[in-house]
């Protein structure tokens, strides 16, 4: 008998305002969540959260600027949720490897990263120990979990870097951009507008 990979929607609600809606894997959301919604830039930080209730299909979050709502800057959506508009990868701002990540250290975390028959990531500290792990549907969401959870846990973002299993598209890379995540390894294929997206913002392609 076939045995089906689980998508069920949920919805991102901020200050009352339902935000995005996406299709996701993760059992707990919030991690996602959070990722999301630092990546799409209506928080800085996890201190601009007030609070979160979060339920199967609907996490509602509470800011402490009471007036945020979702203003979409995504760019050119691969997944779900949000309004399409043109990548200007300017605004993205530029990437810095502070602490210098080895190949040896990449490839030690490519073995770190579990398999899956959709997306997986891991995200590492330069010497290559693995901080978190994450598998979904989208490699969007991947990388706003391991986003999520380096914010919620204080990590220093520029101090890491991402491997992928999955291919890679331009909106995955722009969340590593945002990030500052400074070294990304894709284990799969790789659009052209997401690998200029790395090259004008210094992010290695390892």
């Amino acid at each position: 008998m076939t045995e089906y990979y689980e998508e069920k929607p949920v919805q991102i609600v901020v200050n009352g305002r339902a935000a995005i809606t996406l299709m996701t894997h993760a059992e707990d959301p919030r991690m996602l969540v959070f990722g999301a919604l630092f990546t799409e830039r209506v928080v800085e930080n996890i201190a601009d959260i007030e609070s979160v209730v979060a339920d199967d299909t609907q996490v509602s979050v509470a800011t402490k600027n009471p007036y945020t709502i979702l203003l979409s800057r995504k760019t050119v959506l691969a997944g779900c949720g949000g309004a399409s508009s043109f990548l200007d990868s300017g605004k993205l701002g530029g990437v810095t490897e502070k602490i210098p990540v080895s190949a040896e250290a990449v490839e030690a975390a490519k073995a770190k990263v579990p398999a899956s028959a959709w997306f997986a990531g891991g995200l590492f500290t330069p010497a290559g120990e693995c901080l978190y792990t994450a598998e979904d549907i989208s490699s969007q969401n991947v990388f706003d979990q391991l986003i999520g959870s380096a914010l919620n846990d204080g990590v220093d973002l520029t101090e890491t870097f991402a491997v992928l299993n999955g291919n890679c598209v331009v909106e995955t890379m722009r969340k590593a951009v945002i990030a500052k995540i400074p070294v990304v390894a894709v284990c799969g294929a790789l659009t052209a507008a997401a690998k200029k997206t790395a090259d004008e913002a210094g992010l290695r392609l390892a």
